[in-house]
């Protein structure tokens, strides 16, 4: 139980060093880079053959899945709801825009489950990326 905590503990410290010290666009491409990861994970998961596992290996499976593109969907709605409107101006709205897009298309792929769409979803947050890591580094 102490080893549970003290490892929950350190992984928070761990977390926060790693935030304290970045630059808001830092910060936005590590949000990036969570849910490029969760996409990229959840694509790959071999959701086809779910009929052929047994019922706790299908559990799991389905529990990953939706762990997965719950928090990739998270991710984009608080990316979202992070821009500033007013002084983003028309900037704001078109990533708001483009958030919004996304986060209705991770919705609609994992409720259908859908592995292609949600791999076409993580080249369009990992072309994000690429946007906000070029802010960042200008």
């Amino acid at each position: 139980m102490r080893a549970s905590y003290a490892t929950k503990a350190y992984s928070s410290v761990d977390v926060s060093s790693k935030v304290v010290s970045r630059s808001p666009e830092a910060l936005i491409i590590l949000l990036f880079d969570k849910a490029c990861s969760c996409l990229r994970r959840a694509s790959m998961l071999p959701i086809e053959k779910l009929d052929e596992l047994d019922l706790n290996e299908r559990l799991q499976l389905i529990e990953d899945f939706y762990k997965n593109t719950s928090k990739a969907l998270q991710i984009v709605v608080a990316l979202r709801e992070m821009l500033d409107m007013e002084a983003g101006g028309e900037l704001s709205q078109q990533l708001a825009e483009t958030y919004s897009v996304i986060a209705k298309n991770i919705w609609a792929a994992s409720k259908k489950k859908d592995i292609e769409d949600l791999g076409k979803l993580y080249e369009a947050l990992a072309e994000l990326r690429s946007g906000w890591e070029v802010v960042a580094n200008s």
